[in-house]
């Protein structure tokens, strides 16, 4: 994965998070690099599909998407109960 997005932020979210999933349960994932700059949201998908797997719910941002994505109040909340996988950008997270 870092072969094609360099460094990267990726963070777990949602159920798995919380810790109240259960078999029906996505598992919610954030993955934030610069290699998104200037790809369409839905073709971002294919720089991480071969890493993804069967109930994986992956979204994919900038880092500057994510910091304005926060300012949101309903991502906040999204995001109150998160596990940071890898946090190689250093985007002091507010979360």
């Amino acid at each position: 994965m870092r072969a094609k997005l360099g460094k990267l932020n990726m963070i777990l979210y949602g159920s798995y998070a919380r810790g109240d999933f259960n078999v029906w349960s996505d598992i919610d994932i954030l993955i934030i690099s610069e290699a998104f700059e200037g790809i369409r949201f839905l073709d971002r998908y294919n720089l991480i599909e071969e890493w993804i797997k069967p109930g994986w719910e992956p979204k994919a941002y900038t880092p500057k998407e994510f910091h304005t994505m926060m300012t949101k109040p309903s991502w906040k909340e999204a995001l109150r109960d998160h596990v940071i996988i890898c946090d190689e950008l250093g985007l002091n997270i507010p979360l």
